[in-house]
């Protein structure tokens, strides 16, 4: 695997592999651990040397950083705990944990609406679901308990959520800080919602910016990994063969409280959005410059997850018509404007999931 590392942006130019080997979960955990222990973020450190103090990081996301199915196989991966495995191999110490709700969004994870300390219902999420969600108590909050969080953990959710026995849901976690300040928050939101601007702006990018002050002002006076605290966001991959959807739908209304993403779209009366996303090619671009611009609220790394899996498929061309049209969402350039898309292989024989082939990462 090699890598380019550019200031604030980690970009991938030869990518992994070879199948059978958990790929999803190990490739973006490998990703992931170059972007801060081979990045200029890495202060003095040096890779492959000890660190005095862990690195402590928490992810926050959805069945994108708990899963996906390991290749040909039934079993889900679980990125976070693949990222400590790949970084003490490489000798580096690591404390990770967890923050995720499958379907959700990063809008309602935001530590605004989260607090330590909230009385909420031991019973209502159970009460809940087994009454087939007719009868659900929606004025408090939720206490989480299941596999990975124990009652005693203090996590709670907004009324409405529901998860699973995959999930991780706490984000009481950005505060509780157990193993002190945070070095890292990586970020990652809903497979759509980055390609829908309207979403864009008015849920993850005021999201972005609070996680990033939250973590300065509590972080104030602790000493930092790379000098302060850094929100990275972990940008997706496009579906096998694009979205081929009309409108962008809602899976889980709770995860949504601004409303639906097609209320943030004219897909009823115009084919743009769908468009935009049709191929895999233009929903990886979409995704790309959705996640990038987070950069100009207050995400300090992209890793660029979406834009390896395209150099693994094979890096079709992004038709003209789709990124012009996706471009134009924005207002410049923004920050992969210096970059050559896609990327592309330095040893194409590498990108062994070409065509049809790519099922296999699906």
């Amino acid at each position: 695997v090699q890598f380019l590392a550019s200031g604030d942006l980690c970009a991938m130019v030869a990518v992994f592999g070879r199948p059978g080997f958990a790929l999803v979960a190990t490739s973006g955990a490998a990703l992931v651990l170059q972007c801060f222990a081979g990045s200029s973020l890495r202060g003095g450190q040096q890779r492959g040397q000890p660190s005095e103090d862990p690195l402590k990081i928490l992810f926050v996301g959805n069945s994108l950083i708990f899963g996906p199915s390991a290749f040909n196989t039934t079993e889900q991966n679980n990125l976070p705990r693949f990222f400590k495995l790949v970084a003490e191999s490489l000798n580096h110490s690591v404390h990770q944990q967890e923050d995720t709700i499958g379907g959700c969004n990063v809008f309602v994870h935001r530590p605004s609406i989260n607090p330590l300390g909230l009385n909420c219902s031991d019973t209502a999420y159970a009460d809940c679901l087994s009454s087939g969600l007719k009868d659900c108590n929606y004025e408090q909050c939720w206490a989480v308990n299941n596999t990975n969080v124990d009652l005693s953990d203090g996590c709670s959710v907004n009324p409405g959520i529901l998860y699973g026995v995959q999930d991780a849901p706490c984000p009481q976690r950005l505060m509780k800080q157990d193993f002190g300040a945070w070095d890292v928050v990586v970020l990652q939101d809903n497979s759509i919602l980055p390609s829908v601007v309207g979403a864009l702006n008015q849920m993850l990018a005021p999201s972005v910016s609070e996680y990033s002050r939250v973590l300065r002002q509590s972080g104030a006076h602790q000493t930092h990994r790379f000098g302060e605290p850094i929100v990275a966001m972990f940008m997706t991959w496009s579906y096998y063969d694009g979205g081929h959807r009309k409108c962008p739908g809602t899976d889980i209304p709770a995860c949504f409280p601004n409303g639906t993403l097609d209320g943030f779209t004219d897909c009823e009366t115009s084919d743009a959005w769908s468009e935009s996303i049709a191929t895999h090619p233009c929903q990886a671009y979409s995704l790309a410059r959705g996640y990038a611009e987070m950069l100009e609220y207050g995400a300090k790394v992209l890793v660029p997850n979406g834009l390896a899996w395209e150099a693994a498929r094979g890096s079709e061309p992004i038709p003209q018509q789709c990124k012009a049209a996706i471009d134009a969402e924005f207002p410049g350039p923004g920050p992969l404007e210096n970059l050559s898309l896609p990327l592309k292989l330095e040893n194409e024989t590498l990108a062994q999931w070409r065509g049809a082939k790519a099922q296999d990462l699906f």
